[in-house]
């Protein structure tokens, strides 16, 4: 490691050693040793330097640290030229008759030939910085096109929360985790880090790190004891101290460090965001970071060409994975910064560079709100039915004035691949719309609306918002009709307020219709019980099959035959169902005996 940091100084310190080298040429190898000594001391700063900052060895990275080495180089060079010269004329001041008439002239050459190496430096410095610049325009449709982006029109479709878990937000998770601190040894050099969202043997759950308080605290104990975990899904849930310790972590000092593992593994690739904490199947931790490498000199990158480094916090080894390939247990082998620069890149630049400005069209500029709780609140972690960790981000026009979301994208936390959801017949509410909602059902307990995630529910665009009260406790969960926001229904598990959500759509007279083909299921019995409700907008009929506990409603403007339902029907209809449904809307509703129009 030591041969590596040193290969690594010398790299960086090129300009350095180019500035100081040409400045003793130009002046014919006086003060020589002042000019080693003090190359010599400028490269072990940047060691130094280097060493905190942990730089990439990506083009654009070292042509600029070795600028701005040359460039410090060479203020320092022309501060010892001057020393040098204001020491041979004091000698030449002070000196006797006969060797002040022997002493050579003291002339300002020296200096100006460092001023002539420092215009040259000066003049690449702006060359790179406009050949950077010129790169990143040009590239832009390059790097879009390296997006793998897809566009649906349904939401992804909620059928049960037992099927397609709904998570709480974190705060709550983390509110518990503080109050079980005691359990950790010396808890007090301890502190909470961040928190992820993943799933251990099936289930979904917010696992959170716990670091060092301090450099002292590290060198006397030399390792974490274990990490939080907590059910996302239970708002009844403990969270569990797993004691499983970590000697590699974020908050370790030197080659415990976490980040500098990596970095010293794979120094030719950049990281991007924060380093996550994942759990194998035995339980032991690791860390994952997104890696990538750079376009040209533009500090772009190609986002199909994303890498992930896996440390294993206990052993210290590290390996590479293209993002798909990482092992099964990595849930999030993109991280959420990632993710959210392929949102913001994916927003602003789908025409091209100039349409984003003021005197562009602004055509199809999308702007991702800032409602999630990862990347500083424009992403939020959602688990899909099939198991799958995904971002969810909604998009917004940027006008105050509108509430109106102009789609939102899925991003497979797995393979980076997008999905952006807009259907063009069907205008929705953007996030800042429904925590506006959510946050003024009870304005009198000041509760705050968090987490906002958009579902397909019966048909119908749905919010789904966490309240908290201000301790971060949990309360509710709101569900928000996206398209008529007069719908609204809350309750205080997922289940029961998507139950009344369903019953409320039914009531009043949604036409949207339920699911895919594919995701219903075809039912066939005899009416046991049945209720007319008459509506403003429309008649809703509910009834109950024998032996069936299921609540199955309809309403008579997309079934206007229902209205003559009676007990002892026999009657066939297709409905979403899972094990866990207790109401559920029904559609294509045929009544045996019964005369209709096909």
């Amino acid at each position: 490691m030591i041969v590596d940091f040193i290969l690594v100084t010398a790299l960086f310190g090129i300009g350095i050693l180019l500035v100081n080298i040409l400045v003793g040429l130009l002046n014919k190898g006086q003060h020589t040793k002042s000019l080693i000594f003090l190359t010599i001391g400028e490269l072990v700063l940047l060691g130094g330097f280097l060493y905190a900052a942990l730089p990439s060895k990506n083009l654009s990275s070292i042509l600029w640290y070795n600028l701005w080495g040359a460039f410090v180089a060479c203020l320092l060079a022309a501060f010892v030229l001057g020393l040098g010269q204001g020491v041979e004329k004091a000698r030449a001041r002070f000196a006797p008759n006969t060797t002040r008439k022997q002493a050579v002239p003291v002339t300002g050459g020296k200096l100006g030939n460092v001023g002539k190496i420092f215009g040259g430096i000066c003049t690449l410095m702006v060359l790179l910085f406009l050949v950077s610049k010129i790169s990143s325009i040009t590239a832009i449709d390059e790097v879009y096109d390296s997006l793998p982006l897809k566009t649906e029109e349904k939401a992804e479709v909620l059928t049960s929360t037992k099927e397609t878990p709904i998570a709480i937000a974190p705060d709550m998770a983390k509110r518990k985790m503080l109050q079980k601190f005691s359990v950790i040894p010396n808890s007090n050099m301890f502190t909470l880090d961040g928190i992820t969202a993943q799933t251990i043997d099936g289930e979904y759950v917010y696992v959170a790190t716990v670091e060092y308080t301090g450099f002292f605290k590290w060198l006397k104990l030399g390792e974490v004891p274990g990490y939080f975990k907590i059910s996302a899904t239970d708002i009844n849930a403990q969270p569990e101290f797993v004691k499983e310790p970590l000697i590699y972590t974020p908050s370790a000092y030197f080659g415990k460090d976490a980040a500098r593992r990596i970095y010293a593994a794979f120094p030719g690739y950049a990281s991007y965001g924060k380093i996550n904490l994942e759990i194998d199947e035995e339980g032991i931790p690791h860390y994952v970071q997104t890696l990538y490498k750079e376009y040209g000199v533009s500090g772009l990158m190609h986002y199909d060409e994303f890498k992930t480094a896996v440390l294993n916090a206990q052993t210290g080894d590290v390996k590479l994975y293209d993002n798909a390939k990482a092992p099964a247990f990595v849930d999030a082998p993109l991280t959420s910064a990632a993710a959210n620069s392929m949102n913001e890149f994916f927003g602003r630049y789908s025409q091209g560079w100039w349409n984003q400005f003021i005197f562009g069209a602004k055509k199809d500029v999308k702007i991702p709100t800032d409602n999630g709780i990862y990347a500083s609140g424009q992403i939020t972690p959602m688990l899909s039915k099939d198991g799958q960790l995904n971002y969810f981000t909604d998009f917004t026009s940027g006008d105050d004035d509108q509430d109106s979301a102009l789609g939102y994208s899925l991003i497979d936390a797995r393979t980076g691949q997008i999905t952006y959801y807009r259907d063009p017949e069907v205008g929705i509410m953007d996030s800042d719309g429904a925590i506006s909602i959510a946050s003024k059902i009870y304005p009198e307990k000041k509760w705050q609306a968090e987490m906002p995630v958009l579902y397909n529910i019966d048909g119908v665009p749905t919010w789904i918002v966490s309240l908290m009260d201000t301790k971060g406790i949990f309360k509710e969960y709101v569900y928000i009709n996206a398209v008529d926001n007069d719908i609204v229904v809350d309750a205080e598990n997922a289940q029961s307020a998507l139950d009344a959500y369903r019953i409320e759509l039914a009531t009043k007279g949604s036409n949207n219709q339920s699911s895919g083909a594919s995701e219903l299921t075809e039912k066939t019995g005899t009416v046991e019980r049945v209720v007319i409700l008459p509506g403003s907008n429309a008649t809703v009929i509910s009834f109950l099959l024998a032996k069936d506990s299921t609540v199955y409603s309809v309403n008579s403007n997309n079934s206007p035959f229902a209205i003559f339902m009676k007990e002892g029907d026999q009657v066939t209809f297709k409905a979403a169902l899972t094990e866990d449904t207790t109401v559920a809307t029904i559609q294509d509703l045929t009544i045996q005996g019964l005369a209709t129009k096909d």
